[in-house]
């Protein structure tokens, strides 16, 4: 190494040392793009990163959390506290009048669907088949869409820190939406396979899939222990 480059690596070790703590580079994304805090397991052998001053920026920049990182942590809990007012949807993205949760409704439709008016913005009857309870529906006022993974949950396993665009885009996305018995919609809420699953048996498995493969598609990420819990549920379905 020549003696400029020398010079050089030391004085940029000194100036990392005597930066103020407020500016210290403590976040490193990976190449793969995982954000790694300085408590992570992986954290000191990931030598090829980026650098940022804290978690937020790093996920704010397209990082994404380690499998099983805790979402009760203090980092992300402060800067990315779940409002559903950001997760827009029921969008009419294509404009015309028929906003996703009618789209919902027309596409998983067993019969030909009713509209309110000629406009056919509105559904109002058709026949459902609720796949949580195994019932059937005709009546649009008895059904709500069913987020699979809930919206609150995404926030709270990496969505947080999303755009509002992304956010919008995994609420209005076709792939996560079911037309389900309202009441077993409002039991569900924001919890997740390991706290509730669809009182209809023979479909558990069917929403252990869907759910993990949601949760894939966005590249959220289930706690530790929720993967342990995960693991055995699913070792029953195979």
């Amino acid at each position: 190494m020549s003696q400029t480059a020398v010079t050089t690596t030391l004085f940029a070790i000194i100036l990392l040392f005597t930066l103020p703590a407020c500016q210290a580079k403590t976040v490193k994304m990976s190449k793969s793009g995982i954000c790694h805090t300085p408590d992570s397991a992986h954290y000191q052998r990931t030598t090829s990163f980026t650098a940022y001053t804290d978690l937020s920026s790093c996920l704010d920049a397209g990082g994404r959390l380690p499998k099983g990182y805790a979402q009760d942590n203090s980092d992300t809990q402060a800067s990315g506290e779940y409002n559903r007012d950001d997760w827009a949807h029921w969008l009419d993205e294509d404009n015309d009048c028929q906003d996703t949760r009618a789209e919902v409704l027309i596409a998983q439709s067993q019969a030909q669907v009713s509209f309110n008016d000629q406009k056919q913005c509105r559904v109002t009857s058709g026949a459902w088949a609720d796949p949580y309870s195994g019932k059937l529906f005709t009546n649009d006022d008895d059904l709500d869409i069913d987020h699979i993974v809930p919206l609150k949950f995404a926030s709270e396993h990496g969505g947080a820190h999303w755009s509002r665009s992304e956010k919008a885009r995994f609420a209005n996305d076709l792939d996560n939406l079911l037309a389900v018995d309202d009441s077993l919609n409002r039991s569900k809420g924001a919890k997740g396979p390991t706290e509730w699953m669809p009182p209809k048996h023979e479909y558990r498995c069917e929403y252990l899939k869907r759910f993990n493969a949601v949760m894939t598609k966005y590249r959220l990420s289930y706690t530790a222990q929720e993967q342990r819990t995960l693991t055995k549920m699913r070792s029953a379905c195979s």
